[in-house]
């Protein structure tokens, strides 16, 4: 596994160096709002909502301007992966803006961009109009929010005329989390679910949510939904707190936004009776920056991210039935 991770990282490092593999320009690309034309390879990017920041920065560019991860609650303006990918690039530290009520087209225009890149965002139809009067806006492929890691690195590569150079990343960041679930024999095949406290219910995340297909790709099983479940609500589905104990997965994974709620759920009489939670085989993630890692994955938040993940996930596979 290290020798085929070693060559992936080679390939990837190989293909930055190369620029005949950079791709000509004019780009065109469809996405769900219309479709954009990159007349020229970009040199001053600004990003909006989350990941294509990471994206870029992976692929060679540290973005003018981004989102303040204060606007959706973090007590900093950049993310450490983050703050360590613009470290590493030897770029100034970018424009960081508000965007908790929307785009702010002017402090964007003021930042003078040549492509905005919104992959993973909810930017809206007026809005994207607006910015593509800046420059051409990549907003995401069919629905807001629903991007998946690969599509962000993919897409923003494809903009930036890496697109060879995004694919070997890709790749290179798959093989580094099946290899770092691998580190840890006791989640070999184990299942688990990921989960969080809403709505007066337990909501379990689906095989089709980002925190699942992360488990999945790294090897553990996801397992089906429970009789006692309620209907499906997008990408997870309800479980009253009565039927808690009739989870079948090995593991349980809540994420909350503080130490406290996390105690406070798994301390709940029907909650703390269900088996997992009994033998100890259940996870708190009650970091909320390294809940962002891992909810919201990215070209600089797995390499971050997945390590402490892991190891989480393997404590808690270590009391698997006992």
């Amino acid at each position: 596994m290290k020798l085929v991770l070693h060559a992936i990282a080679a390939l990837f490092l190989a293909l930055l160096a190369s620029p005949a593999l950079s791709q000509s320009f004019p780009v065109t690309i469809k996405h769900a709002l219309g479709e954009t034309v990159i007349p020229a390879a970009p040199q001053r990017i600004v990003t909006l909502g989350w990941s294509s920041t990471d994206a870029a920065i992976a692929l060679g560019t540290v973005p003018v301007g981004f989102p303040s991860f204060r606007s959706a609650g973090f007590d900093k303006d950049i993310v450490p992966w983050v703050e360590e990918g613009i470290a590493k690039a030897g770029g100034a530290t970018p424009v960081t803006f508000d965007d908790s009520a929307g785009a702010p087209i002017e402090r964007i225009a003021a930042l003078k961009p040549d492509l905005i890149l919104a992959v993973y965002s909810g930017i809206s139809e007026d809005e994207y109009k607006l910015l593509s009067q800046i420059a051409p806006v990549v907003a995401y492929p069919e629905h807001p929010w629903t991007a998946t890691w690969q599509q962000v690195i993919t897409i923003s590569g494809e903009a930036m005329g890496k697109p060879a150079e995004a694919t070997a990343l890709v790749a290179e960041l798959e093989i580094f989390i099946r290899a770092e679930a691998a580190r840890y024999p006791a989640l070999s095949g184990k299942s688990a679910v990921t989960l969080i406290d809403y709505n007066s219910a337990a909501a379990i995340h689906s095989a089709d949510d980002a925190r699942a297909k992360l488990l999945a790709l790294a090897g553990l099983v996801i397992p089906p939904k429970p009789q006692a479940a309620g209907a499906n609500e997008g990408f997870w589905y309800p479980l009253s707190y009565e039927n808690f104990d009739q989870i079948p997965a090995d593991i349980l994974i809540g994420f909350f936004n503080s130490p406290e709620l996390a105690d406070e759920f798994f301390a709940r009489p029907y909650i703390a009776a269900a088996p997992q939670v009994k033998s100890g085989a259940y996870v708190k993630m009650d970091d909320r920056v390294l809940n962002m890692s891992v909810i919201s994955s990215s070209a600089l938040s797995i390499k971050w991210g997945m390590p402490r993940y892991f190891e989480k996930v393997a404590a808690a596979a270590e009391h698997v039935g006992k």
